[in-house]
């Protein structure tokens, strides 16, 4: 009897465990690059999505939901010029730093050059 109840209590938390790790997972195996050609996106684990300078919008920060919403990894939307909105999975780019504010830069600087 006490076999059940410890796996009863401890299946819940070995789903939430390996579900925090594929999350982590997916977001680090992700991909963000800024150049003059473009925004290349690869939320892992789908193929790189290239999007033209002219077609984006700005980036914008994901509004956590949920129960635990400080548990969720950070991620992002690039809002589209016809309104859609492209999920981003990581904040980051080499040539433009980290965060929504440096992405949003660096699509500014290659917009006036």
């Amino acid at each position: 009897m006490n076999v059940i109840v410890v796996v009863l209590v401890l299946l819940p938390v070995a789903v939430l465990v390996a579900a925090a790790i594929a999350a982590l997972v997916s977001v680090r195996r992700s991909s963000l690059r800024i150049t003059a050609d473009g925004v290349e996106i690869r939320n892992y684990p789908q193929p790189p999505k290239l999007i033209p300078l002219v077609q984006i919008t700005r980036f914008e920060a994901t509004v956590p939901v949920g129960n635990f919403p400080s548990l969720r990894p950070q991620t992002g939307v690039l809002v589209l010029a016809d309104g859609s909105r492209v999920p981003v999975r990581q904040l980051s780019d080499p040539e433009a730093g980290r965060g929504i504010d440096a992405l949003n830069d660096r699509l500014d600087s290659l917009r006036e050059a």
